[in-house]
């Protein structure tokens, strides 16, 4: 038997990808259904900008050019349509871009579940689902945002609504979503996350770190831009007992100019560009400097390293960084000079550092991709109802970790 699972994202950004691939991770370690079915999952993931027509079939660049030369007017833009009604109103004034070819996607792909990751397709979902004449199957939204999240997220019309945090949580009561649809399972982070076996003392050996420094991991997103060059050079400028990592991600430009500049700067640094051992250097490190991207977050708190927030993305990100202050596990420090007074306070303070990593550990449960593979299972196989919802049945590999 063959469930299938189509998965909703706009390429806006690395997170939502990132999020749907650690979602089919975990599906991909079910294979038991709640009667004892042998079954797998087919899963799609489709950039839902590619079957819209223009203007929104740029929506990906657009994101990119407006973070990149206008912030305050994406984060404008993000608080005007931060409401019921006017984020009803956009939806409205869209769905001649995506009815049409969106149902079509439906009609083909035939799914047996329908999940959206990303705020903008909930609405967008419902919409076609309705339109393919396929009312019966199930849609489920996996925020992947922090904090007060933006209205387009929270749409009472769905089958279920995945949350990673309280804050979440509540904000989803507030919004009219009944506590029965509502699943605080954590945000989608990979499971190869859980997964590194070495300790933080064979991660170094393995990655050629020093075993005696306090190992900074300094990360901006996939894309590597905003602050991080500034943040880099004034950490790096401090002499501060540490050992700089600068993950460049996909700006070649960023690690070309470090390398040239490394050798000149007072603080050792390893800089790397795009890697996929993002588990294990965040297992190896200390301390993680970051712009408040949700992931990063989440990943930082499954790996118990506190976090120091640099940047973040108007009105998008604000509540990621409401979220690290509020939790304990980590602190906000948006200059380059903060970034260095409050590393230089942490770094020396080791019971601080250990007061954070506890509360990482209370507030990111283990297994959460895992968790919404299992949910995600269960609504597959119709065995969720209007009561309180149930304790997930489904059975995973043995090779999984323990939920």
């Amino acid at each position: 038997m063959t469930k299938r699972v189509l998965l909703l994202i706009s390429d806006t950004g690395g997170g939502h990808r990132s999020a749907a691939d650690a979602i089919v991770a975990g599906l991909s370690e079910v294979d038991t259904g709640p009667h004892g079915e042998r079954f797998t999952f087919e899963t799609r993931i489709e950039d839902v900008a590619s079957h819209c027509s223009f203007p929104l079939s740029q929506l990906g660049p657009a994101y990119s050019a407006a973070l990149r030369f206008a912030p305050p007017v994406y984060g404008a833009l993000f608080h005007a349509t931060n409401g019921r009604r006017r984020f009803r109103n956009v939806i409205r004034l869209l769905e001649p871009l995506y009815r049409e070819r969106l149902r079509d996607l439906f009609q083909t792909y035939r799914p047996d579940v329908i999940v959206s990751v990303h705020p903008l397709l909930n609405h967008a979902a419902l919409r076609a689902r309705a339109d393919a004449k396929m009312l019966q199957i199930p849609v489920i939204t996996v925020v992947t945002d922090l904090g007060r999240v933006h209205e387009g997220w929270l749409v009472p019309d769905v089958d279920a609504v995945v949350v990673p945090a309280r804050e979440v949580y509540q904000r989803a009561r507030e919004k009219g979503i009944p506590a029965n649809r509502i699943y605080q399972l954590g945000h989608p982070v990979h499971p190869k996350f859980e997964d590194v076996s070495d300790t933080k003392a064979q991660c170094r050996i393995a990655l050629g770190l020093p075993a005696d420094k306090t190992i900074a991991l300094l990360m901006a997103g996939g894309e590597g831009g905003g602050k991080l060059l500034p943040t880099t050079l004034a950490l790096a400028k401090s002499k501060l007992p540490l050992h700089m990592v600068v993950v460049t991600g996909r700006n070649a430009a960023l690690r070309t100019k470090l390398d040239e500049l490394a050798h000149t700067l007072p603080t050792p640094m390893t800089v790397l560009g795009y890697c996929d051992n993002i588990p294990e250097l965040m297992r190896a490190a200390d301390l993680l400097v970051t712009k408040a991207g949700p992931g990063a977050i989440a990943e930082a708190s499954l790996a118990e390293v506190p976090v120091v927030v640099y940047d973040f993305i108007p009105g998008q990100e604000y509540g990621n960084l409401k979220y690290v202050e509020n939790n304990g596990i980590g602190v906000v420090a948006l200059t380059g000079s903060d970034v260095v007074r409050r590393v230089r306070s942490i770094v020396g303070n080791v019971e601080r550092m250990q007061t954070m990593r506890d509360c990482q550990a209370e507030v990111a449960p283990r297994g959460s991709s895992r968790r919404i593979a299992e949910l995600i299972a269960n609504i597959a196989f119709g065995e969720l109802s209007d009561a309180a919802p149930p304790k997930p049945p489904i059975r995973v590999r043995p090779t999984a970790v323990a939920l």
